[in-house]
């Protein structure tokens, strides 16, 4: 067994989508690769069209706390958000039950969209459909990016929302399990979609987190959120043109970058390889090599 790259230093589930997370010390990898509770729940509006912070920016005053076991949510409006006072509920709990029960009138009273809850017990609803599991980056990523703009870590955890965080390897360790480079120039025939793929399933790109596997699919391209305030939503000036001018700089010599079309890119995608079992803070990261 390899030396381990790091330990487990933090896992963070995001119940429902596009609201606040919950760091736990323990987490459950489901069958597909996902972790239990993680996007389990999301809003939805009338129409069925998906109600998120990117479009809907008024979820970032929506401050949320779980009680998992009993599928509760307690909420409240951030007091720094820059909302009327029509539209600031007091902070109330609600149980999370699919269908305009539970908290959907609550958050429509912020937002003034009528609401939905749905629910998916088994694999959530995760950003990319095609890597259901958990995102993973360095401490020392979130830490590196929070120096550039000033931030907190709390806040920079909230705007790049990262479920699994790694102690001990340099920043942006992370891109060398998604992209890694390669010793000869690729040939016409590797330029598939996937050109670190193998039928071996553990390669270079595969990793461990205690007894569990995964296989990095790719480095996360981010959206608007994590250019705005986590409580107000107000903007950043010129977050991402920054982000990308200091990513650029920040890349490593043994990363591939080749397939990016931009670097506002943050933490790896994965894809699960083992079935389901526990995850635990302090657990040894490790690097499988290609049997």
């Amino acid at each position: 067994m390899a030396d381990p790259a790091g330990r487990l230093a933090r896992i963070t589930l995001y119940p429902v989508k596009s609201l606040d997370g919950v760091d736990v010390g323990s987490g459950l990898v489901q069958a597909g690769g996902a972790l239990a509770n993680d996007r389990r729940w999301r809003l939805v509006d009338a129409e069925g069209r998906v109600v998120n912070a990117k479009r809907t920016p008024w979820l970032h005053a929506v401050r949320a706390e779980y009680d998992l076991a009993a599928r509760r949510i307690r909420l409240r409006v951030d007091g720094a958000a820059p909302l009327p006072p029509e539209r600031r509920p007091a902070a109330a709990e609600f149980p999370l039950v699919p269908g305009p029960a539970g908290p959907c009138a609550w958050l429509a009273e912020v937002l003034g969209l009528d609401l939905l809850l749905e629910e998916r017990a088994e694999g959530g609803f995760p950003d990319d459909r095609d890597a259901p599991g958990p995102t993973l980056a360095a401490a020392a990523t979130l830490d590196t990016v929070a120096a550039w703009f000033g931030l907190t870590g709390a806040e920079t955890r909230r705007r790049f929302r990262v479920n699994l965080e790694v102690a001990g390897p340099d920043a942006f360790w992370e891109d060398t399990l998604a992209c890694p480079a390669r010793s000869v120039a690729p040939t016409n025939a590797d330029m598939v979609a996937d050109p670190y793929a193998a039928a071996d399933p553990v390669g270079p790109r595969c990793f461990a987190v205690g007894q569990q596997q995964w296989r990095a699919t790719g480095v996360c391209r981010r959206c608007p959120v994590p250019g705005r305030d986590s409580g107000t939503g107000q903007e950043h000036h010129l977050f991402r043109e920054v982000f990308e001018a200091r990513r650029r700089a920040a890349l490593r010599p043994d990363v591939d970058n080749s397939t990016w079309t931009h670097t506002y890119r943050l933490a790896i995608n994965t894809v699960g390889l083992s079935g389901p079992g526990p995850i635990h803070c302090g657990d040894p990261v490790i690097v499988l090599a290609r049997r």
